[in-house]
C-alpha cells in the first residue's frame, strides 16, 4: 500500500495488470497523443498572431458616427497684413463668390453692427433667428463667449469656433457645443449643405433665394462662398462640391442678409441691406486682423 501512495510531485502512475506491457503505449494512443501536440501547437500559433491585433482593436477608440472637419489657424504675426482672397466663378450655372480670409483669426459677434470695425476683414450673418411668443430669438443651439444663449437642436449642421480651432460638421448631437461652453468659445447650427464631399440631402427648404455658407475646401481652408443669383439649397449644395467645397453650412442668404470683405488692396466689398432694422440677437462670423486679439 505504500508503494502505491508514496508518489513524489514531479512523478506520474500508470495503473494496469502488467507494468512490464505499459513501458510502449500502443500505437492509437501514440497517434492520439500526436494530434493533441498538434492541435496545441496550432492553438498557440493563433492566439500569437491574433493577440497584436485584437489587443490593439481594443486599445483604439470607436470612430464617431459623422465625422468633423478641423482647420488649425496658424499663428500669426501681428506684422502680416490681414485680407481676403476674394475669386469670381461660375459652376454648373450658378455664379459664385469666394471669399478666403488670410492672417485673420475667426470669433462669433452678437448685436447689430451699425458700423462695420476696421479691424473685422471678412464677416457675414450666421445662425438664423425668429420670432418665439412675440420675442426674436436665436434658431438652433448658440453659444458666445462660452454662454448658452439657445440649445435648440433643430439643425443638423454646426460650427464650433474654439481655440485656435473651427470645427464644421453635420451632426446633432456633438459634443462641440459643451465644449464651447467649457472653453469659452462659441457654436451655431445652421443646415448642412456639404459633408466629406457629398452632398447632404436633409434640406426641407426647397424654394429660390441668395445663398451663402460657410465652408471648408478639401485643401483645408476656410472660407466664405455665395451667390448674386437666387438658387436651391440642392443647386447651391452642388456647385459648392464643383468648386472643391469638402463640408459647408449654410449661413445667413437673402437679400437683407450683410457679407462684407477687405481685399488685399484694402477694398471692401459689401453684399446685403447697409440699414435694416434686425433685432438685436443678429449674429456675425467675423474675421478680424490678429492685433486684435493679443491679450
Amino acid at each position: 500500500m505504500d508503494s502505491f501512495d508514496n508518489i513524489s510531485e514531479n512523478e506520474i502512475r500508470i495503473i494496469g495488470t502488467n507494468p512490464e506491457e505499459q513501458k510502449t503505449p500502443p500505437k492509437s494512443n501514440k497517434w492520439r497523443v500526436l494530434m493533441m501536440s498538434l492541435g496545441v501547437a496550432l492553438v498557440l500559433l493563433a492566439v500569437t498572431l491574433l493577440w497584436p491585433k485584437a489587443h490593439q482593436e481594443a486599445a483604439e477608440p470607436a470612430k464617431p458616427v459623422a465625422t468633423v472637419q478641423q482647420q488649425k489657424v496658424d499663428s500669426v504675426v501681428v506684422e502680416k497684413k490681414a485680407y481676403v482672397e476674394i475669386t469670381d466663378t461660375i459652376i454648373n450655372n450658378v455664379s459664385l463668390h469666394r471669399y478666403i480670409p488670410v492672417n485673420a483669426v475667426p470669433r462669433l459677434e452678437v448685436g447689430l453692427l451699425k458700423a462695420i470695425p476696421e479691424e473685422y476683414v471678412l464677416g457675414a450673418m450666421a445662425a438664423d433667428f425668429g420670432q418665439d411668443h412675440g420675442k426674436y430669438q436665436v434658431i438652433g443651439a448658440f453659444v458666445h463667449q462660452g454662454k448658452m444663449m439657445s440649445h435648440s437642436k433643430s439643425k443638423y449642421g454646426f460650427c464650433a469656433l474654439l481655440k485656435d480651432t473651427v470645427v464644421i460638421g453635420d451632426d446633432l448631437s456633438t459634443s462641440y457645443f459643451e465644449q464651447a461652453i467649457e472653453e469659452n468659445g462659441d457654436f451655431f447650427r445652421q443646415h448642412a449643405l456639404v459633408h466629406d464631399g457629398e452632398v447632404v440631402t436633409k434640406f426641407i427648404t426647397q424654394g429660390e433665394a441668395l445663398r451663402r455658407a460657410l465652408c471648408v475646401l478639401k485643401d483645408g481652408r476656410i472660407c466664405i462662398i455665395d451667390t448674386d443669383m437666387s438658387v436651391t439649397f440642392d443647386s447651391f449644395a452642388e456647385a459648392l462640391c464643383g468648386y472643391g467645397v469638402r463640408d459647408a453650412i449654410a449661413l445667413m442668404g437673402s437679400g437683407a442678409a450683410v457679407r462684407w470683405a477687405v481685399d488685399e488692396a484694402g477694398r471692401r466689398y459689401i453684399a446685403g441691406a447697409d440699414e435694416y432694422d434686425f433685432p438685436e440677437v443678429v449674429n456675425y462670423i467675423v474675421w478680424e486682423k490678429p492685433d486684435q486679439k493679443k491679450e
